[in-house]
């Protein structure tokens, strides 16, 4: 059996480490979606390139094998001034296609973000909720884990004998 004292101790130490995870992985976390939603972000609302699509190749996975396929499609991208040519372009929309269906007509207006790694080009207003969504999510993550920890503290730091009255 432990003294009030380590548990105390112990209980600190805790907090702290997971506080001090909290403030080490979050910004690696809005980074890594960061990079992708601000590619969306700036191809959706008008500041990416804009110029045609034209769909080439269909890629569809299933999550799970009673699930609904999901397609994709790959193509290439050409700028309307001719200043960007990108072959094996992801399309970040379905175009509601249908798995084994042939490629549609060629997409207008398109936009590319800037980023090629991967190369992905959108549609206008497509995703607008992307950016709102992302924000949400990580601030409810941070807050669950921080309410978590500062119970899991209290409940450590208190003595044992109210700790087994309630």
């Amino acid at each position: 059996m432990t003294s009030p004292e380590v548990r105390l101790v112990r209980a600190r130490v805790g907090l702290a480490a997971g506080l001090l995870l909290i403030a080490l992985l979050t910004p690696v976390a809005v980074a890594s979606v960061a990079s992708g939603t601000a590619d969306a972000y700036r191809a959706t609302h008008g500041l990416g390139t804009e110029g045609t699509f034209v769909p080439e190749r269909q890629s569809c996975h299933q999550r799970r094998p009673w699930s609904p396929w999901h397609c994709s499609w790959y193509g290439t991208f050409t700028a309307d001034d001719g200043s960007v040519v990108l072959d094996e372009v992801l399309l970040d929309h379905s175009l509601r296609t249908r798995r084994g269906d042939e490629p549609p007509p060629p997409v207008t207006p398109a936009l590319f973000g800037g980023s090629t790694d991967p190369a992905v080009v959108h549609l206008p207003g497509d995703r607008w909720w992307l950016p709102l969504a992302v924000a949400l999510g990580l601030a409810g993550a941070a807050a669950v884990t921080t309410l978590r920890l500062l119970r899991w503290y209290r409940r450590a730091s208190r003595p044992a004998e109210s700790r087994h009255q309630a």
